[in-house]
């Protein structure tokens, strides 16, 4: 008898559990979308020589920060004739940033529209957040997110939804998808949101570190 009683308290304690535990997790699905599809992003900028020379000077490695309108570079141009002297043309950052990669070798032969560092304004980052097709109608610009990065797990950040993308992930592709086997699975689609951050709360944030997003409905 005593193990009976035992045996029916294990059992009602497991179901109040399970009841309370489904009551939260549908009292969270109900009010909020949740994806740990979602990074860090900035807008990158390709940084590069107007003119073909060899760069003779270049004064920016990873990491460096620069303003707008500084010289990032110098470029030596070759004389179309042997009696012209040689000219030099500067490369002048057009926006304020951070190089976050650079091929640039003094002395390289450059060529224009060549990429020779990579930038983004770190004061200007965002998440972007991939939520699925059918979740899309259940959120509006302006609603509010709760964000984890998970290089920083102890610090909760908040921010809103800033713009909703006019197409699927797959629709940007280079490379569409075909169907040449004639079976035809439908697929999920993603579609891409972007997120303002309200404040970084100091952290250093980069591109492409990973996020988990909870955006309210």
């Amino acid at each position: 008898m005593k193990k009976k009683i035992i045996m029916l308290t294990v059992l009602a304690l497991v179901l109040v559990g399970g009841g309370t535990a489904g009551a939260y997790y549908y009292n969270i699905a109900s009010k909020y979308i949740t994806t740990e599809d979602a990074k860090v992003q900035g807008d990158l900028r390709a940084i590069g020589s107007l003119a073909a020379g060899k760069l003779i000077e270049w004064r920016y490695k990873e990491g460096d920060s620069f303003g707008k309108g500084d010289v990032l570079g110098i470029v030596e141009t070759s004389p179309a004739k042997g009696t012209t002297p040689a000219t030099t043309t500067e490369i002048i950052a057009a926006d304020a940033g951070t190089i976050i990669q650079s091929n640039a070798v003094k002395d390289q032969t450059v060529a224009p529209g060549g990429t020779l560092a990579l930038s983004a304004d770190l004061n200007q980052l965002y998440i972007t957040a991939n939520l699925q097709e059918t979740e899309i109608t259940s959120i509006q610009v302006g609603n509010k997110v709760t964000i984890r990065i998970d290089a920083f797990k102890d610090t909760e950040f908040t921010g809103r939804v800033e713009r909703i993308g006019l197409g699927t992930n797959s629709s940007f592709s280079l490379l569409p998808s075909s169907n040449a086997s004639g079976n035809y699975t439908k697929v999920i689609q993603r579609i891409p949101v972007k997120i303002a951050l309200d404040d970084t709360h100091g952290k250093r944030l980069i591109p492409g570190l990973n996020a988990t997003v909870k955006i309210e409905k």
